[in-house]
């Protein structure tokens, strides 16, 4: 076992996992709290958690061909969406990457990105205020109706957007359910859940069909879906299974991840509604808010690593930790944003610690990961982002119906969901 300070949950694996499925923050947070690196007990096993931002970077950037994702974080995803871009292990990750990537470009974005506030606008005025929304499906939809039209060139209804990202919201919930759990790298899945599971997959796999033989009749090749199209390993096109699951997996990814953060948007606005005022009022400030809220809330809570060698080290305080195959290392995102070394007074919500002077600690924020495996689409979930939330801001001010709570399922979600509803701003808060 290696040299660090320990949380035991408990001597029995399988209670160990359960608990640890119940609670994940609970025992993460344990963790953060003894040191940088530290470990979590499952049973006879320990995972390691690292809240050293140096120490992530090393492993995401410098010593990236050291690590990769385990098999327990891909496999569920497979299993709900299917093989695509994020369950490649290294090598075939190293040859999907390239056919999308050209089409997340700045440059490729340009022209779709134009019409981004008119689309932002078209939805939002369906927001009614006064009216109780389940908010998170709301945001989803949104967020879905924009991923639509980049990823796939699809303009696609409201109405049609609302259903798909509730099919979206119980798959992502499954394979939430499913990673830590474990049957996580089982790779089949059995039961009710399972099948309720697939009969939304189902859905999300018929629309994508639908796009692909719509786009058979097209010629933009720059939409991700013109570029998988297009793409050739070694001279063969992908088929049609290979296409939608790439295509799903984007979506899943980039829509559950910009989806998450605009849900945590409207529950710190709503807690701080002097601080949404003055991004009413000064909508330039959005990017200062938008990174104070992926701080303490941020969609990828965690990145989860496993070595893929033998005799790496974890090195921090000047002590080299080692990890052997195939133990699993956690880079708690969460806990990291949250060390009050790092972050003065870290609960409160302070978007000026991220202008002028206050920014100094930016190296400590790694939102959307980092090296070779980092997001590929966050060029495109910023613009997506600075062009939604002042736009909601200019909606009202936000009210949240009952208490929200965490949940560290695929990313870092409100616990049941986020109901509330957008109020006409009062005179105090205009």
């Amino acid at each position: 076992m290696p040299d660090v300070p320990v949380v035991r949950i408990d001597r029995s694996l399988l209670k160990s996992l359960r608990a640890f499925s119940e609670d994940r923050l609970r025992f993460l947070d344990e963790a953060a709290a003894l040191g940088p690196v530290a470990g979590l007990r499952f049973g006879p096993s320990t995972v390691l958690v690292v809240t050293d931002a140096e120490v992530a970077r090393t492993m995401l950037v410098t010593a990236a061909s050291s690590w990769a994702r385990p098999p327990a974080t891909r496999i569920p995803v497979r299993i709900g969406v299917g093989e695509n871009i994020f369950t490649q292990p290294e090598k075939a990750w190293a040859v999907a990457q390239p056919l999308v990537a050209p089409a997340f470009r700045s440059r490729a974005l340009a022209g779709r990105l134009e019409v981004l506030d008119e689309i932002v606008g078209s939805e939002l005025s369906e927001i009614v205020i006064g009216e109780e929304l389940d908010l998170e499906l709301v945001m989803g939809r949104i967020a879905l109706v924009i991923a639509a039209w980049v990823f796939l060139g699809e303009k696609l209804a409201s109405d049609q957007a609302q259903e798909l990202a509730d099919h979206q919201r119980h798959i992502v919930g499954w394979v939430g359910r499913r990673l830590g759990a474990l049957s996580a790298g089982v790779p089949i899945a059995l039961g009710a859940d399972a099948r309720s599971m697939r009969a939304h997959r189902g859905a999300l796999e018929q629309y994508v069909d639908g796009v692909i033989d719509r786009a058979a009749t097209s010629d933009d090749d720059e939409t991700v879906l013109g570029m998988l199209r297009s793409a050739r390993i070694a001279g063969r096109a992908l088929d049609r299974a290979e296409v939608r699951g790439h295509v799903l997996g984007l979506l899943l990814a980039g829509n559950e991840t910009t989806a998450s953060a605009l849900s945590w948007i409207l529950v710190h606005a709503a807690k701080n509604p002097e601080r949404w005022a003055e991004l009413r009022r000064q909508p330039e400030r959005v990017g200062a808010f938008l990174t104070e809220t992926m701080r303490i809330s941020p969609p990828v809570w965690g990145l989860t690593r496993s070595p893929t060698r033998s005799g790496v080290t974890l090195n921090s305080g000047g002590k080299a930790i080692r990890v052997r195959r195939p133990g699993v290392v956690t880079i708690y995102v969460r806990g990291m944003n949250r060390n009050p070394d790092v972050w003065a007074d870290p609960m409160r919500f302070d978007p000026d610690r991220h202008t002028g002077e206050g920014g100094g600690a930016a190296r400590n924020l790694i939102p959307f990961g980092l090296g070779p495996r980092g997001c590929i689409g966050q060029h495109l979930a910023l613009a997506e982002l600075r062009a939604i939330t002042p736009a909601l801001a200019r909606r009202g001010n936000v009210v949240i119906s009952g208490g929200v709570e965490e949940d560290a399922s695929f990313s870092l979600r409100p616990k049941g969901g986020l109901r509330g509803h957008f109020a006409t701003p009062d005179a105090r808060h205009s």
